[in-house]
């Protein structure tokens, strides 16, 4: 059951990918990160009180402190700061390349988790991070890869490349500070997983709701959002189901049932979901190199991944 729920979870986060391109053509990353956090926090808030038997307030007063910094700063940077640049790069790159740049988020967690948490890093891992990297420059660099994109309206430019980028980085550190929020200590114990996804939707939301109204684009997003612009409303709602509530919820049933590296595995393989979902959506063309570069990618995490046991091997 922990690899269905496992595979299920990644062909959510797959499919979720591009609902959300089209709502970000549409809406603007912005406006589409900002309701999209604030849409999937009433539906975690609906699942979690449903999965507790609890109402709103207990899931609001039962964390400490410490839970809610470490939660909120994880929600502030994986969710309002992190999606908003991975949605910028799924607009401009395409689904197809803007996926494998997420596979850099496990790199920059093992980096700041050896940091932050005193978690072990090895050659292995090193090397692990190398071979992720080496796939995703192979294939931003392949011209014939960069013309099949080009036809479907998707461009390798430095912002959406760069956007790649800090999006992964920001979702890697992300997951570090969740880590710290649910960390034991003798003074506390660890709060349901649910409720932690419901702290980091809730600050996660409020942050972009904040940033919007500070730089005068509150109404705007607001405007765009309700009148739904290019039809882009039905493709935020697909998305949000798909992703942080069909896919969050399967992903916390996965690591129920399973150890969490061998999730993460699973997970890992979303790039090769991906790749034929995007020509089935975008009729963009599978280029042998796009294959082999996914494939080098998503190698490049199960080292990473697994580096203990293959140590251990060796």
């Amino acid at each position: 059951m922990g690899i269905i729920y496992a595979l299920i979870t990644t062909l959510c986060w797959s499919f979720g990918i591009f609902p959300f391109t089209e709502a970000a053509k549409r809406f603007g990353s912005a406006a589409l990160n900002q309701y999209r956090l604030f849409l999937g926090w009433i539906f975690i808030t609906i699942i979690a009180c449903i999965s507790y038997g609890i109402n709103p307030v207990a899931l609001a007063i039962s964390p400490t402190a410490h839970n809610y910094f470490y939660l909120a700063l994880s929600g502030i940077v994986g969710f309002t700061i992190g999606d908003f640049f991975t949605f910028n790069s799924f607009k401009m790159l395409g689904p197809k390349l803007a996926s494998i740049y997420t596979c850099i988020a496990p790199c920059a967690a093992l980096i700041l988790g050896a940091l932050i948490l005193n978690e072990k890093i090895n050659l292995i891992g090193i090397f692990g991070m190398l071979v992720t990297i080496g796939g995703i420059i192979w294939l931003t660099l392949s011209k014939k890869d960069a013309v099949a994109a080009e036809i479907k309206g998707f461009v390798r430019n430095k912002v959406g490349i760069v956007s790649g980028f800090i999006g992964a980085l920001c979702q890697g550190s992300g997951l570090v500070l969740s880590k710290l929020g649910f960390q034991k200590t003798t003074e506390l114990t660890e709060i349901p997983t649910l409720q932690a996804v419901w702290i980091r939707l809730l600050f996660a939301f409020s942050a972009a709701m904040l940033v919007a109204f500070f730089t005068k684009t509150f109404m705007k997003h607001t405007t765009i959002v309700f009148t739904n612009q290019n039809k882009g409303l039905k493709f935020m709602l697909a998305g949000t189901i798909l992703g942080p509530v069909c896919g969050v919820s399967c992903s916390l049933l996965a690591i129920s049932h399973l150890k969490v590296a061998e999730a993460q595995t699973i997970f890992a393989t979303l790039p090769i979901f991906v790749l034929p979902l995007n020509y089935l959506f975008y009729k963009e063309k599978i280029t042998t190199t796009s294959v082999f570069a996914c494939l080098t990618t998503v190698l490049g995490v199960f080292i990473l991944i697994w580096r203990d046991t293959i140590v251990q091997w060796i």
